[in-house]
């Protein structure tokens, strides 16, 4: 207590003599007390006030404090002030009155000599004390003192000090206090050792409860003997429920043998990283987890227990097998469209004719090819809107919608590899009906319409309708077959399982393409409330 500073009077250093350090019953009930009491107690004040209460009752003293020596060596903060010690102050200090416990005091008149000395001091005469520095206001009268240092690892890092005994006090309260000094420093120590690992654990669980991981604890066989907040809300599976070889219920039944092949040998390998499907009980589906498990070894080496994560990585996965479809596809395609360029370049050049014309029939197919993988490629689907691929085409020579051209049909997209074709098709039909059909003559009328049509339950077809009339008649179908008509009645059938018409009659072409189809590839139409 910051009166203690204060002390004046006659000194007593020498050690107490033989046969007074009292062993008797009260005593030992006292250091029992303070070691019992060290574990119930929830911090270091409460702890101090205790071991202060047992010193007060063994020694008589009227009040006592307990302080410790700052870091800087010169200063006293303390720990603890006993019951009795706050009830003696009478004066107006507002700290007192919150019983904040006063830090930072100076190690300096009789007190001081205690932690400086490294001894236990008596003084029953504090008035005529060389030490003396005065009393402040408010602290009560002090008529003796006993002051008895602490120790740890054999340097003195703390003191308490009773006050005014009835009678002064004699080498037998100092014997009890001595005696007391290794317990009080026991309880105090194991205290902090206890609050420190508490924080520690506090600190541990919120960074475990921070962090994306499942976090588990297991013994070297695999029984798991804690779980985290994180496993319990993802498995639904209660801390209880996953103990032992219970958290097996909630790996995916394909990977319960892998997972207790992961423990099998984890003594010799001591590291363990494995990839299974747990449930997630939020959706009811099971998600890809990467298992990490890294050993916790004793002073000898041995494997006491295991600190395992549990990572998702289902979206990864995921992610990594689309990649892969994705390469695979885009070889596919690569192979295909170089299967298609070729072939268009060697009927092209088969057909025979100026090397001009070779040359524009060659590009216009490339373009038309062009336009389908650029379409492809701007959506995350890689389908081509059937409308758009017809009107691009059209809109590449000229054509637009009016009241010789028309286009209508449903919301169908085609996968690349069919918008491929029909693309070709389509752009085979234009630069006919360009040349010698309806986009050429005044009187010519096109009329482009298509239709998914059920066939049964679990088949469908959709049928693309290119009609052309209007056009001055022509008095026979074309001798030589082109590529366009070998792609319509050949390439399609083989390519796509299609069937096709191509009919060059008197007024126009028509063609009539009929593709398998699901029903995925069209978008449902709208119905009324009436329907």
């Amino acid at each position: 207590m910051t009166e203690l500073a204060s002390l004046q009077g006659q000194t007593t250093l020498s050690a107490p003599p033989n046969g007074l350090v009292p062993h008797d019953a009260h005593v030992l009930a006292g250091i029992n007390r303070i070691l019992q009491e060290a574990l119930r107690a929830s911090t270091e004040e409460e702890l101090g006030r205790l071991c202060l209460e047992v010193a007060e009752d063994l020694t008589g003293a009227a009040f006592s404090f307990f302080g410790e020596r700052r870091d800087s060596h010169d200063r006293l903060d303390h720990i603890a002030i006993s019951e009795r010690g706050w009830a003696a102050y009478t004066g107006n200090d507002p700290d007192y009155s919150r019983r904040l416990l006063p830090d930072g005091m100076k190690i300096h008149g009789i007190f001081g000599q205690v932690i400086l000395q490294d001894r236990s001091m008596i003084v029953n005469d504090p008035a005529s004390h060389p030490d003396r520095i005065g009393t402040p206001e408010g602290h009560p009268t002090l008529r003796n003192f006993l002051g008895v240092p602490l120790r740890r690892d054999g340097q003195t890092f703390a003191m308490f000090a009773l006050g005014n005994h009835p009678t002064g006090f004699t080498e037998r309260e100092r014997a009890i206090a001595e005696e007391l000094a290794p317990a009080i420093v026991q309880a105090l120590l194991r205290k902090r050792a206890e609050v420190a690992s508490r924080a520690s654990q506090r600190r541990l669980l919120t960074l475990i409860e921070g962090i994306p991981q499942l976090v588990w604890t297991a013994t070297r066989d695999g029984q798991w003997t804690w779980a985290s907040p994180q496993w319990v809300e993802m498995t639904g599976l209660s801390v209880e429920q996953s103990m032992g070889h219970g958290w097996l219920a909630a790996v995916h039944p394909n990977d319960r043998e892998a997972a207790r092949r992961f423990w099998a040998d984890a003594s010799e390998r001591g590291d363990l990283a494995m990839e299974g499907q747990l449930r997630d009980a939020r959706t009811g589906r099971y998600r890809w987890f990467k298992t990490r498990a890294t050993p916790v070894r004793d002073d000898h080496g041995t494997i006491v227990e295991w600190f395992g994560t549990s990572t998702d990585i289902d979206t990864l996965r995921r992610l990594r097998e689309r990649q892969e479809t994705l390469v695979a596809e885009l070889q596919h395609r690569v192979r295909n469209i170089l299967t298609i360029v070729r072939s268009i370049f060697t009927r092209t050049v088969e057909n025979g004719g100026p090397i001009d014309e070779i040359a524009d029939h060659f590009r216009g197919r490339l373009d038309s090819l062009a336009r389908t993988q650029v379409v492809a490629t701007q959506t995350r689907s890689g389908r081509v809107d059937l409308e758009n691929l017809i009107r691009d085409e059209l809109l590449g020579v000229g054509a637009i919608e009016d009241d010789r051209l028309s286009i209508e049909g449903p919301d169908v997209f085609l996968p690349a590899d069919t918008a491929e074709s029909v693309g070709l098709a389509i752009h085979e039909l234009t630069t006919n009906a360009l040349k010698y059909g309806a986009l050429r003559h005044p009187t010519g009328r096109l009329h482009i319409a298509w239709h998914v049509e059920h066939i049964s339950n679990s088949k469908c077809e959709l049928i693309v309708k290119w009609d052309e009339t209007g056009v001055p008649a022509m008095p026979v179908p074309p001798v030589r077959q082109g590529f366009g008509t070998e792609l319509i009645r050949e390439a399609l059938p083989y390519g796509l399982g299609a069937r096709t018409r191509l009919d060059f009659r008197g007024g126009g072409v028509l063609c009539v393409i009929t593709l398998p189809w699901a029903d995925e590839h069209v978008e449902a139409p709208n119905r009324s409330i009436e329907e």
